[in-house]
């Protein structure tokens, strides 16, 4: 892609790129004021998370507790970013494989294990959405922190949504095509190759600002 994309941080609105967001992060005053402003709070981590594809182009900073349970962080991670069909996910840890479900479908229980439990500061670990069509993250545990609303993930910033073009025309683009990947506009869409050789639109999808843009059924509505 050969850009890096830009967020706000939720705290004091500044717009800015994911390293410099890192640093931003631990030492804006209201984001810390943000975190201490639940009605119950606990120690937590601050943790980024990118795309292992592309690091600086899909990328988050959530602030999470130390009781934060895997299976939490997973509904998370699918909500904001991923989910599309069900499929199983898989946090690898230190070497350990923890699995969003059994074989025979039913929810594993490692995933009930505490990120206090498990991770420190300065760890990174891995997720996997997806065994077939497997969208990879990196997750970085950037520092402890003493305050954070309990129960929940906190988003303090995130990417703006990339800004693609349109491969034919260069105006923004609008859509992805799942079988070669490129970026279209509404405009150019019934010329874009893909659609003259299969004479249909089926493999034309929504961009949306995440990594599992064009993949699998994730983000299909009416083009």
């Amino acid at each position: 892609m050969g850009f890096k994309t830009k967020g706000a941080c939720t705290g004091c609105k500044e717009i800015l790129t994911p390293g410099r967001g890192e640093a931003h992060l631990l030492k804006c005053k209201e984001t810390l004021q943000l975190l201490q402003s639940g009605e119950k709070l606990e120690e937590g981590y601050i943790i980024r998370i990118s795309w292992v594809e592309e690091p600086n182009v899909y990328w988050m900073f959530v602030a999470v507790p130390k009781t934060l349970a895997l299976i939490d962080l997973d509904d998370f991670l699918r909500e904001i970013w991923l989910e599309c069909c069900g499929h199983m996910s898989e946090f690898t840890i230190l070497g350990k494989e923890y699995v969003s479900h059994t074989y025979s479908g039913s929810p594993s229980k490692v995933m009930k294990k505490h990120l206090g439990e498990i991770v420190f500061e300065g760890l990174e670990f891995e997720y996997t959405y997806d065994m077939g069509s497997s969208t990879y993250l990196l997750l970085k545990v950037l520092e402890a922190i003493d305050a954070t609303p309990s129960h929940q993930v906190t988003l303090l910033m995130r990417n703006d949504p990339p800004p693609f073009v349109c491969e034919k025309c260069k105006k923004p683009a609008e859509i992805i095509c799942m079988v070669c990947g490129a970026t279209i506009c509404k405009k150019c869409q019934k010329k874009h190759p893909c659609v003259e050789k299969e004479e249909a639109t089926y493999m034309l999808m929504p961009l949306v600002n995440s990594p599992r843009t064009g993949v699998c059924g994730y983000g299909d509505e009416e083009i």
